[in-house]
């Protein structure tokens, strides 16, 4: 008999375990880097769930969750044996025995990775997964299934048996980007529209990566911190934050002993402290 599960980003949804115990009751879930050599970032850690169907985590789950955080499976195997596959995932080498983490439950990747693949492959990698559900805005079938079942169960090791070469990597990173940059131009659109009106497609795509370059630059590399970097090229203009007017966002991104998200906030806190001034509310 098939079981559902949700495959959740901990890193992208805000107090998950307390959000699951508030919709599932005492809902069990399993922490994917637990007995791994990540365990110390347990709490932003990726993590399993089962689910029924039509219930308050799976309507949670289509509404807030399925586009950007997280994946619906289906698997006839017992639960150890799914989560012991899954986790053997958390990692890849890539090109001169390099380790990364490799974010394969976010759905904007896990249709990249595994829906050009040959069958074959493809089932490999799946093991116990049987079916993989997708929101239809990212993958128009709406799923990836396996075709020959009865795949092996791979097993966590520190170093990763999976290999992604720099051709898989290439194609994960430009459409990500690709995607991103929209959501930044759609972004900026909705409450920014001044500074892209009038632009033709082209430029204002140009715009968006630079501002994903800009954020890089200064160490920022999620969509969410990319998100509210361009927010500050939107309101400040494209020299942001190199202009001669800019010297106090200088100085707080120069804070090197205060968080990267905090610096984050203080910009944002001071930008609005600006825009205050400027229109006389503060003094």
């Amino acid at each position: 008999m098939s079981q559902a599960y949700l495959l959740l980003d901990g890193a992208l949804i805000d107090n998950l375990p307390s959000r699951l115990i508030e919709l599932g009751g005492s809902t069990a879930f399993q922490s994917l880097y637990q007995q791994t050599a990540y365990s110390a970032l347990v709490t932003v850690s990726p993590v399993l769930v089962p689910v029924v169907p039509n219930s308050p985590l799976a309507h949670t789950f289509a509404q807030e969750w399925c586009a950007t955080a997280g994946i619906w499976l289906e698997s006839e195997v017992n639960e150890a044996a799914v989560v012991q596959h899954l986790r053997s995932l958390i990692h890849a080498r890539i090109e001169g025995d390099v380790s990364v983490f490799f974010r394969y439950y976010d759905p904007r990747i896990t249709h990249l990775w595994l829906a050009d693949l040959a069958p074959q492959a493809r089932d490999r990698l799946m093991g116990p997964i049987r079916r993989i559900l997708l929101p239809e805005s990212l993958y128009p079938s709406g799923f990836i299934a396996q075709e020959n079942p009865d795949q092996p169960i791979a097993q966590y090791t520190d170093k990763p048996w999976l290999f992604l070469t720099l051709e898989q990597l290439g194609h994960l990173s430009a459409a990500k980007r690709q995607r991103l940059a929209q959501q930044l131009i759609e972004h900026c659109l909705l409450h920014v529209p001044q500074r892209l009106q009038g632009l033709a497609p082209a430029a204002q795509q140009q715009w968006a990566s630079a501002c994903q370059h800009s954020a890089e630059r200064q160490g920022y590399s999620t969509a969410d911190q990319i998100m509210r970097w361009a927010n500050f090229h939107a309101v400040l203009g494209d020299d942001f934050p190199n202009a001669a007017d800019h010297t106090v966002y200088r100085q707080i991104l120069d804070e090197k002993e205060v968080l990267p998200t905090q610096r984050l906030d203080n910009l944002s806190a001071e930008l609005h402290r600006q825009l205050l001034t400027e229109k006389g509310l503060i003094a």
